[in-house]
């Protein structure tokens, strides 16, 4: 678990699964991906940004009992940078499966479904994208696929040894 006095903006907080049948999108992801993890953030300055329902902010300690730091090797502070200003920029923004549904019969689905638009972790991984910075080859990357990015520098406590 992480102390949000040590977090740094371009930190990636990924959240273990509070089983809640309020959130099937989330428990989906846990089984599919066979891990713990159901969700995603990205430490901005003084505050985390996050996609659920829209793109929005949370307080820093918001996932402290539940979640772990990592750091993305190699990132230099410009690009870390770019990738806060990114994910700002979409802030407000309908987010998910609500964004799909909110559209719904009005465009194709091919034409306005991007990949990274549908869980927490897809934000994270396009605000990466902007910088120059590539955390997952998924089409619909997962916390679990960010779990198991070479790239995140951090514990990983969930991974079985032996």
């Amino acid at each position: 678990m992480y102390r949000p006095e040590e977090l740094r903006p371009g930190d990636i907080i990924l959240c273990e699964c509070e089983l809640d049948v309020r959130d099937p999108l989330g428990l989906l992801i846990v089984w599919a991906s066979d891990n713990p993890l159901q969700h995603a953030a990205l430490v901005a300055t003084g505050e985390l940004i996050e996609s659920r329902d829209v793109v929005g902010v949370a307080p820093l300690d918001a996932y402290a009992p539940v979640g772990w730091r990592f750091q993305v090797a190699g990132a230099t502070p410009a690009q870390l940078r770019s990738v806060v200003a990114a994910a700002t920029r979409r802030v407000g923004e309908a987010y998910g499966y609500r964004a799909l549904t909110r559209e719904a019969g009005r465009v194709p689905l091919y034409r306005r479904l991007d990949p990274h638009d549908v869980v927490s972790s897809g934000l994270v991984c396009w605000a990466f994208a902007q910088a120059g910075i590539r955390l997952s080859w998924e089409l619909m990357p997962t916390p679990a696929s960010l779990s198991h990015s070479p790239l995140l520098l951090g514990p990983r406590p969930w991974r079985q040894v032996g």
